[in-house]
Order: C-alpha cells, then structure tokens, then sequence
C-alpha cells in the first residue's frame, strides 16, 4: 500500500474526479465547486492536497493562510472517500497534511468541525476560541453580527427657546453583553454546533 501526498496543482487530471469527490460529501453545483478547485490549485496554500493510493484519489484537504496568523494555517475539506473509510486513513491523511505545514514553516494547524470533534481530537487537536480564516465572511461574520448588541442611543441635549441649556438626563450604562454562543450551522431541521480547533506541530 503505497500512500502519496500531492498537490492539486500537480495532478490537474484529477480535478474533475476531486470536484466528485468533494461533492459526494458537501453537494454544490459544478461550477461553483471548480472555480473553488481553481483558486486553490497551487504549489503554496491556498492549495488543495490529494492523498493517493496507488495512484488512486482517495482523499483531500485544503490548506488556506491565515489573514493575522503567519506561522499558522487553516485546513479544510478534509475527506476521504467512502469506500475506503475505517482504514485509518483519516489519521494518515492529517499526518501527511501535517507534515506538509511544517514543510511550509507553518508550527500550528487551525480547523473547524461541526461532527467530527472526537476524530480530531485522537489526532491531538483541542477546542480553541474561533478565529478568522478563509471562510469567515460566510460563516463567522454573518453570526457575530446578529450577536452584536444593538447600539445604544446618545442623550440629547434640548435647547428651549428661551436660550437656557437643559442638561441631560442621567442614563444608565447599559449592561454588559451575554457571553457569545457558539457558532452553529444548519443542516436539516436541526442547528449543529461548530468548534473550532487547534494543534500545535512544531
């Protein structure tokens, strides 16, 4: 059993079987998917990795930078095709992926999951704070700013028209806000919770 670790950018003949492969587990249309596959086919992150057996697709993740986090990066899409999982190639998979950051100097590997905390964490990766990343602005932004308290109105000050200045009313500061949930996405009719992890490499 020969395992391979490869960039996209280098086999390019599989990007349609990588798009398929990509889509059996997160449905999107074909278009949408390859103009994904097209900003990540390359020799530098953002870049999508293919694991092969024997030469055959059987895995994928993405590595992404980190817009304020230079010696960390983001890893996503992880997948290994169905017919071959309970194998162990999960694991394998990371370690090659693992590897490759430290190639790339990277020392710490950031992720989210919504369903797959247990695996990650076997693989050594703990819960941490969420942060931002590639896929922030259609997945944290939209949730943080419904979290936002809404703003708080200044006072006023009236001026009769007498000309006498009338000070204002005494305003209460307004309560501190409630912590923030946690990040959740919908699937179906119920709403998952989406942790962020992390795991330091070097």
């Amino acid at each position: 059993m020969i395992m391979k670790l490869v960039a996209l950018v280098d086999r390019q003949d599989l990007n349609d079987e990588c798009i398929s492969l990509l889509n059996e587990e997160w449905p999107r249309s074909y278009t949408t998917r390859a103009h994904s596959q097209q900003k990540s086919c390359r020799s530098s992150p953002p870049m999508s990795l293919l694991l092969l057996e024997e030469g055959v697709l059987i895995g994928h993740a993405r590595m992404c930078l980190l817009p304020d986090r230079r010696d960390a990066c983001w890893v996503e899409s992880v997948i290994v095709r169905k017919a071959h999982r309970g194998r162990g190639l999960g694991k394998i998979l990371m370690n090659m992926v693992e590897s490759k950051a430290k190639e790339l100097k990277f020392s710490k590997i950031y992720l989210s999951t919504h369903d797959q905390v247990p695996f990650y964490r076997s693989c050594g990766y703990e819960t941490c704070a969420p942060i931002l990343h590639s896929t922030t602005a259609t997945s944290v932004f939209p949730i943080l700013a419904k979290l936002a308290p809404a703003p708080v109105a200044k006072p006023t000050v009236s001026q009769p028209s007498n000309g006498t200045v009338v000070s204002p009313s005494t305003v209460p500061p307004p309560p501190p806000p409630p912590p923030a949930p946690k990040a959740t996405v919908s699937k179906g009719d119920t709403d998952e919770c989406i942790e962020y992890m992390c795991k330091t490499i070097a």
